[in-house]
């Protein structure tokens, strides 16, 4: 005998494989392998004896010499027929589609094919071989496709199973049975299942899944739970619904799950259950339903692969308006942040939203000074934080809208954007070695082993102090700016900036209350943390900045570490690194600071960048010059589009006084000053300033002195710049100089020490001049109450060489000089204390100048002779 079977609990598939499969083996009988679904005996009944399909108890297991199985590899699923596969003399020929099992059916045929129904499979067989197809197997086919494939609507659905009902519709299947059978109509008791389902049905999120649960216990039989089932997911819009129902001693669990979120079949064959990778069920006995599900629930936790959440993609904090402002104050902060939208909160609660699109109109319409709450759109689309960012991207696609507000009971907690949305699914689009290999995220990157390799145990250790103290005030720490530019580039900065998403100053006073020096600016919610060492640490509240004019002071707001990064100046200084235990040396970079610093560039952050703070052009080319970049061309665009405009001009004194001062304490400011002059900034800032080969031979000199003598230099510490100004100013004329000190509003010292160096440089070198060998003491006494800042400069400014080498004689060495002797030892050798004794040790320096005495002995000696007569009391010699 040849038989043709299926799984217990037969559906259309199952029986249109069968039918279909009888078509391939002439002779074979059909027959279930336990009871069939309730629409597939009904669906016989109203056709009876157009196929015959026997009951198992009408097959003797003796006769079978070839078992044809379909929809079905497990042979638990076999119910009856599973003796057959462990007798030898039966072949068996398997037909399915559903992925490996457990307890996998061996087969001398088997033909497994990844389509959303196995009546797909045999059809394409049928064709194949030209066996021809009536109107009456085609709707049977017909059926089968539909109910495996929900109507089309699986995710496991492909193009065959279109195709295949397409051919099946010209071969004359009857469409109009589907609604009949496949989606019937449900009756009293059905819907009141339904009901019942949805009643008791519980949400949660588990991994960004959302998932839908539910259990119930019924006094008698309903068949078609499955059906109920993808309903529930269906009303829920779930991604996974499991339910357990207890129906006459049995208990009956079924799961649906969309495609790649869980695989169904694979989570229920521990129990014994069988399926799909998105639709699965096991039939237990002896066991609550409650319980059981309780079980599973847990177990979805470790099942559900963890996927990316809405959490960790949303903007945070949301900038919102109050309903009861006017739209006309609505609208200013929309153009201000550069919003296409805005949230409309009464008391954090999300109420509506109001578009751009909506203000326009409004204020076309005169309708300015009415409030918000008169024209927003309300019943606004939201989710939670725990949701997948793919239930955020369904919405968005499904109700065409670009941004989704994130609500936690009603309060406004963040929002998703399309920039957020792009920036989440960009490594779905990456080849899948490339997705293995790389961060979660395109805009993140592990730097763990690079802060263990470049900084110290100790920074490291303050590192994670300081994102420890944030999580536990329930707020985020990220190093930023600089520091995070130089560790990519392996620089040391030991200079540590700190953004905090939350509350910046309750951050401080939270280590101020540990004991710590603490200095707050309320204003701007900065400060600056004192640990030992000293350590200082300079600390922010992540905001936002926003400029009314050019050159203006920011207004500032708190907001989202990225929009904090977003209002810097440069790429390469709007990067973060994450100092949670979470998120522990996470690189942060929204912008593509580390893929400008890898090729080199200096890229400006947004085109007004230099507009907004003109000051932002000695940054670009400070760093441009200090780390070996180059700007790109949109950037060069833009600084040349400042200077020409003038915008350095509007900036006042103390804050050109400040980037020049800050300019000048760079290790090579010669190059820093050359490109400042290619794009015409020194003209603008101090017209007539002549910045010329002069300033360049006197500023490459002063790096040569740096470079060779810097261990004997003096330290001239806030004087150092000076120097530097001197140097540009040199070649201009007097009233230029002045002009510049004027503009640059100099201290009364500063400019003491300016017009010393920069007027006074002919006299110095008349003193300090002469063919024939001077004295060190005659340079010192010619040097006496000269600032060594002004000798450093004209040492660098003259061009007369012998004079040069004396100045930087009395620099590294005469200057230091000092008499062994003081005056208490001038006073134990029996001189009367009075102006002698200043005397003496003023003409014991010139001796000690110049090589006369070099032991404290022979000091000594030197007074005793050259004031012989001054000590009445000879016998303390």
């Amino acid at each position: 005998m040849r038989l043709i079977t299926s799984h217990i609990g037969s559906d259309f598939d199952s029986l249109a494989s069968m039918v279909a499969a009888s078509k391939l083996y002439d002779g074979a009988v059909l027959s279930f392998s336990g009871s069939a679904g309730r629409t597939v005996r009904e669906f016989l009944k109203r056709f009876p004896g157009r196929w015959e399909v026997l009951t198992p108890r009408k097959i003797t297991l003796a006769d079978v010499e070839l078992l044809v199985i379909v929809d079905a590899r497990s042979r638990s699923r076999l119910g009856a027929f599973a003796p057959l596969l462990d007798r030898p003399s039966v072949e068996v020929h398997l037909y399915d589609h559903h992925p490996p099992s457990l307890d996998e059916i061996e087969a001398e045929k088997s033909v497994i094919e990844p389509v959303g129904a196995v009546t797909t499979l045999m059809v394409e067989i049928l064709l194949g071989e030209g066996i021809p197809i009536s109107p009456q197997e085609a709707t049977l086919f017909v059926l089968g496709i539909y109910e495996d494939t929900g109507a089309l609507t699986f995710g496991s659905t492909c193009r065959r199973d279109f195709e295949a009902v397409a051919r099946l519709r010209e071969l004359g299947a009857d469409m109009t049975l589907i609604p009949l059978y496949v989606e019937m109509a449900l009756s009293a008791p059905e819907r009141r299942l339904q009901d019942l389902l949805v009643d008791r049905a519980w949400e949660r999120y588990i991994n960004g899944a959302r998932v839908v649960l539910s259990t119930l216990s019924l006094d008698h039989y309903v068949e078609g739970l499955s059906l109920f089932v993808h309903r529930l997911r269906d009303y829920f819009d779930a991604d996974i619904s499991l339910v357990a129902v207890s129906m006459e001693k049995r208990t009956y669990v079924v799961g649906r799950s969309r495609e790649g979120i869980l695989d169904v079949a694979l989570f229920l064959a521990p129990l014994g259950g069988g399926g799909h990778p998105q639709a699965a069920s096991v039939t237990l006995t002896g066991v609550e339903p409650s319980r059981i599900l309780a079980d599973l629930e847990k177990a979805l936790e470790g099942a559900v692969a963890p996927s990316l959440l809405v959490r960790d993609v949303m903007t945070r904090p949301v900038m919102a308006v109050e309903a009861s402002i006017s739209l006309d104050e609505a609208y200013r902060v929309m153009i201000r942040y550069g919003h296409a939208a805005l949230p409309v909160t009464v008391g954090g609660r999300l109420k509506g939203i109001m578009t751009r699109k909506d203000l326009d109109k409004a204020k076309l319409h005169g309708l300015g000074q009415v409030r918000v709450a008169e024209y927003m759109t309300e019943g606004v689309l939201s989710l939670r934080p725990e949701a997948s960012i793919a239930e955020a991207h369904r919405m968005m696609v499904v109700h065409n809208i670009g941004r989704l507000p994130v609500v936690v009971d009603g309060e406004l907690q963040g929002i998703v954007t399309r920039t957020d949305m792009l920036r989440a699914l960009y490594p779905a689009s990456l080849p899948p070695e490339e997705r293995r290999f790389g961060h979660d995220y395109p805009w993140q990157e592990d730097l763990t082993d690079l802060m263990v390799r470049r900084l110290s145990e100790e920074t490291n250790d303050l590192l994670r102090r300081l994102g420890r103290m944030a999580e536990s005030l329930s707020m985020r720490a990220y190093a930023v700016g600089g520091f995070v530019r130089d560790l990519l580039l392996g620089r040391t900065n030991l200079d540590l900036d700190i953004v905090i998403e939350g509350d910046g100053v309750a951050f401080m006073k939270a280590w101020e209350r540990e004991g710590y020096r603490v200095s707050v600016h309320e204003r701007f919610r900065t400060g600056m943390i004192v640990f030992p060492g000293p350590r200082k640490v300079d600390v922010a509240t992540a905001r936002r900045e926003f400029y009314e004019f050019p050159v203006a002071q920011p207004t500032v707001a708190s907001d989202s570490l990225k929009h904090d990064l977003y209002r810097r100046d440069f790429t390469v200084n709007a990067m973060a690194i994450a100092l949670g235990e979470r998120d522990w040396g996470t690189l942060v970079d929204y912008f593509g600071g580390r893929r400008d610093l890898r090729r080199g560039f200096l890229k400006v952050l947004h085109n007004l960048s230099f507009v907004e703070d003109p000051t932002r052009v000695f940054r670009a080319v400070r760093l441009e010059q200090r780390l070996k970049l180059k700007m790109e061309e949109n950037t060069v665009r833009l600084l040349t589009s400042c200077v020409r405009g003038g915008l350095l001009s509007l900036l006042s004194g103390l804050r050109v006084k400040s980037e020049v001062e800050i300019l000048f304490h760079e290790a090579l400011p010669l190059p820093a000053i050359r490109r400042l002059r290619e794009f015409g900034a020194w003209e603008v800032l101090f017209p007539g300033l002549a910045v010329d080969s002069r300033t360049d031979r006197v500023v490459r000199r002063l790096t040569v002195f740096f470079r060779r003598l810097h261990r004997d230099l003096p330290p001239l510490e806030a004087s150092l710049w000076l120097v530097y100004l001197a140097s540009l100013l040199f070649g201009s004329d007097e009233a230029v100089q002045r002009s510049v000190m004027d503009r640059l509003h100099l201290t009364p010292a500063e400019r003491h020490v300016l017009s010393l160096a920069l007027f006074s440089l002919g006299a110095a070198e008349n003193d300090l001049g002469g063919r024939g060998e001077r004295r060190p003491s005659e340079i010192c006494r010619a040097l006496t109450g000269v600032p060594l800042a002004v000798c450093l400069f004209w040492a660098a400014a003259t061009e007369r060489q012998r004079i040069r080498r004396r100045l930087l004689l009395f620099l590294t060495r005469w200057h230091k000089v000092r008499p062994m002797l003081t005056g208490r030892d001038i006073l134990d050798l029996g001189y009367r204390r009075g102006p002698l004794v200043g005397k003496i040790l003023d003409a014991l320096l010139t001796a000690r100048l110049d090589g006369s005495v070099e032991t404290r002995e022979e000091e000594i000696q030197w007074v005793l002779d050259t004031y012989p007569g001054a000590a009445p009391d000879t016998e303390r010699k």
